[in-house]
């Protein structure tokens, strides 16, 4: 009985990890490289050899119009300011799902602590309030918020969910993201990241990095989701 539970045990691991595979395959294949901007051919130069006639008295406003600026295509979409040049990420996991979020974001990692006070009536994605550096940190389960509906994950403290060990603390630490483990800090340039150009679903992914195969989390994005789902729903 033993082994079999012990089988049974692994297999529901392997068949976890291939859900995870497969949703991260799908957020791969929604962001977009964003295409080069197309250069326009100008157009041919005609040179008119009539003579011109002149005509006395005239005031000729020689004051030019304004150019207008030409922007790349990366620009219109608007990268975030944290990445118009190298910047680090902190890659962390939740529930078997790799996320980034950007150093520049990140106002700093608290152990996990049973210490988080309940609030009944808030949404099952949000887990609490934590006193910390002289502030209320709202604590909240990001697996409920990124992963699919039909594979949310159970509540932390359930069954066949693994207790965070750190709080990564976001948004001038008013929120706290729960999760499994950190596991390093890695230095990208912009052109390491696969960003998204459209926004339109899963506001919170800002992109995807190919290299250690996980999705870039917009802290600011997550903070106003956030606060558009407070209280409640």
């Amino acid at each position: 009985m033993a082994m079999n539970s012990e089988k049974n045990n692994i297999t529901k691991l392997v068949d976890q990890q291939h859900a995870m595979d497969a949703y991260l395959d799908g957020l791969l294949a929604e962001v977009t490289e964003a295409p080069l901007p197309v250069a326009e051919e100008e157009p041919a130069v005609v040179v008119d050899l009539r003579p011109v006639e002149v005509v006395p008295d005239v005031v000729v406003d020689t004051k030019p119009e304004p150019v207008p600026v030409v922007q790349a295509q990366a620009e219109e979409e608007g990268l975030p300011d944290w990445a118009e040049a190298q910047f680090q990420c902190l890659i962390f996991t939740v529930h078997g799902l790799k996320l980034a979020v950007p150093l520049a974001r990140l106002n700093g990692i608290l152990s996990w602590s049973e210490e988080i006070s309940p609030m009944p009536g808030h949404a099952p994605h949000f887990r609490g309030l934590l006193q910390a550096h002289d502030v209320n940190v709202r604590v909240v389960d990001p697996a409920m918020l990124v992963m699919p509906q039909d594979r949310t994950p159970p509540a932390i403290g359930e069954e066949g969910r693994e207790t965070p060990k750190n709080i990564i603390l976001i948004d001038d630490k008013k929120w706290g993201l729960a999760a499994d483990n950190v596991s390093e800090t890695v230095t990208l340039n912009p052109d390491e990241v696969r960003w998204r150009t459209a926004r339109g679903t899963r506001r919170w992914l800002a992109g995807t990095v190919i290299e250690h195969m996980c999705a870039l989390l917009d802290a600011d994005e997550f903070a106003r989701i956030l606060e558009s789902r407070e209280p409640g729903a």
